[in-house]
């Protein structure tokens, strides 16, 4: 699969809108996002959560299993709500930060905060701060700005909070400043990724010849490079009512009319690459014009997920805290009830992320970030008062994750340091690449041609190796998983 140059196509696929907006709204959130950022998600929250929709499935329902089941947290006393992230488009999109900055009805305190994530208090630079075992500082902006950021880097946060006290403009790219005119009273929800330059012209040169989608365009790979090179970024655009419909934009610089006939395919085929398959997109309608690719339909709530799960806000329970103290609680004022229910609701929202994993690694295309991610959902989940054997349970899990992702991408580069003298650049991707563009290696740039056989056994190797892990990984954690049930439902007499 052409991960550097069509890869970012899975991010942008999964991140796109259209449109015009009511210009400036969330500038002053905005401003308060560094400009290293390259992807970006706005939330009208007030005006989603009065959509038909999210009144009748409970969208602002304030309660910790919603986390998992909802296709996307709104936190009830938010009015307007940024997301932004650095991701890293050649390694899976992998996190190198994130942050939230939202405008709020009613003002939180910390200590609240810090209380019912089982945190503590702390003091940053002067602004009062909640750090939180799920690896995120909670900081407060201003009485009605609450802004959270994950790693919970002290100095890095204490930097962040710098930079947002005195900026008053908003620093992000042009892209992505254009795509935050694009929501309206209709369009509630947006998300961008800015995309410029991520394309590798010479990997994609190696991997394109032999590829049976691309042949189908009648263009030579010389003729083809440049127009993916030209990739720009993807915007989402989402509009909540009775239900779902979004726009999808994929942008380039070049005009791309050529590629038509298998645009869909191909942005299909990067979303399946890596694990984020959304069957939606298969119905959807498309049309190639104006140097981008547009995609429109409606998005199930599986399919919201997905796309929102890309980056999203650090599990947290504030919004139930208006009318709390923020006293603390010692374990033996803790009634075995509220143990009881904070468990149940731990465990079965385990139980979700799990299954929903499954569907997101079917097949041979299982993608390390997919299981990171749910690792960090996993690690971001809301514990006071859950018991802690399970708890236990819950971290382990985590870090079985995170060792079956990383066998996922040992397995690319042993792929690669086998294939690095065979010619046309083994170590190009570090992952092991599937689907239409796998393993192709083209003349240009005086690449020696590789023997087909040998980088097919090794590709296979590297393969049995990766799913082995994988399949031992969920034996493991369905052997954990039954076992915790099995303790959890006799020390409690409830099934759970």
């Amino acid at each position: 699969m052409i991960r550097q140059c069509c890869g970012p196509l899975i991010l942008l696929l999964t991140l796109a809108l259209t449109n015009s907006a009511q210009c400036g709204e969330f500038d002053q959130l905005l401003a308060k996002v560094p400009a290293s950022a390259n992807t970006l998600v706005l939330i009208d929250v007030e005006q989603t959560l009065q959509s038909p929709l999210a009144q009748q499935e409970g969208w602002g329902k304030k309660l910790e299993l919603a986390y998992v089941e909802r296709p996307i947290f709104l936190p009830p006393e938010a009015k307007k709500l940024v997301l932004a992230a650095a991701l890293q488009p050649s390694d899976d999109f992998s996190q190198l930060w994130e942050l939230g900055v939202m405008e709020l009805s009613e003002s939180v305190s910390m200590r609240s905060i810090a209380r019912s994530e089982g945190g503590y208090l702390d003091t940053i630079d002067g602004s009062e701060a909640a750090w939180t075992p799920s690896d995120a500082y909670f900081v407060e902006l201003s009485r009605q700005e609450l802004g959270v950021m994950f790693p919970a880097e002290r100095q890095f946060v204490s930097r962040w909070l710098s930079f947002a006290k005195k900026n008053t403009e908003v620093a992000l790219t042009d892209y992505l400043k254009q795509a935050t005119r694009l929501t309206n009273e209709k369009v509630q929800i947006l998300m961008a990724i800015d995309l410029a330059n991520v394309v590798q012209p010479h990997e994609v040169i190696q991997k394109i010849e032999a590829s049976p989608l691309l042949k189908k365009t009648g263009l030579s790979a010389e003729e083809i490079v440049p127009l993916l090179t030209s990739l720009q970024g993807a915007t989402l655009r989402v509009a909540v009512g009775k239900d779902v419909q979004a726009q999808l934009r994929v942008d380039f610089a070049s005009d791309i009319a050529p590629l038509e006939p298998v645009a869909k395919e191909l942005v299909l085929s990067v979303l399946g690459d890596l694990g984020a398959n959304i069957s939606d997109l298969e119905s959807w309608k498309l049309s190639v014009k104006d140097r981008a690719i547009h995609m429109e339909g409606p998005l199930s709530q599986d399919g919201q997920r997905r796309v929102f799960s890309v980056i999203e806000l650090p599990s947290t329970k504030f919004s139930q805290l208006k009318d709390s103290t923020g006293e603390s609680q010692s374990s033996e004022e803790t009634p075995e009830s509220e143990i009881r229910e904070a468990s149940l609701v731990y465990f079965r929202s385990i139980d979700v992320l799990i299954k929903d994993l499954r569907r997101d690694l079917k097949g041979n295309k299982a993608s390390a970030a997919v299981m990171e991610r749910y690792s960090r959902k996993i690690d971001r989940m809301p514990i006071l008062n859950v018991d802690p054997e399970l708890l236990e349970f819950g971290a382990q899990l985590a870090t079985t994750l995170r060792s079956m992702a990383l066998s996922k991408r040992q397995g690319g580069i042993d792929y690669g340091t086998a294939t690095a003298g065979m010619g046309g650049g083994g170590y190009s991707n570090y992952s092991i690449d599937y689907g239409y563009f796998g393993n192709l290696i083209g003349d240009a740039y005086g690449g020696a041609r590789a023997s087909a056989a040998d980088r097919s056994a090794a590709r296979a190797q590297a393969m049995a190796a990766s799913n082995n892990a994988r399949v031992e990984g969920f034996k493991l954690i369905d052997d954990a998983t039954a076992a915790i049930r099995r303790k959890m439902t006799q020390k409690y007499q409830v099934e759970f």
